[in-house]
């Protein structure tokens, strides 16, 4: 099997910052990076869940390898398949 290329995005975690009114979440984090930056090598589909207080919910998830060896789960309207297989 040929692993396909992928550029995916990551989460970009909330990170807070003084200022005259207090503190407040920096500008461009808790979101989504806006492009593509990331790339790895697609290996599969994959089934997740999380838990909480009302219950819990399944989704898709791809696993992707990158250049150090692991493993990242990537939902799938954030992955992009960069190489076209011939078909």
């Amino acid at each position: 099997m040929k692993l396909r290329k992928v550029m995916f995005k990551k989460w970009i975690p909330r990170v807070y910052e003084k200022t005259e009114l207090g503190t407040q979440a920096k500008e461009g984090t808790n979101c989504w990076e806006k492009d593509f930056p990331n790339a790895g090598l697609f290996h599969q589909w994959a089934g997740a869940y999380e838990e909480s207080s009302e219950g819990f919910g399944n989704y898709t998830v791809a696993l992707v390898e990158m250049t150090d060896g692991t493993i990242e789960q990537v939902l799938p309207s954030n992955l992009k398949f960069v190489d076209l297989p011939s078909y």
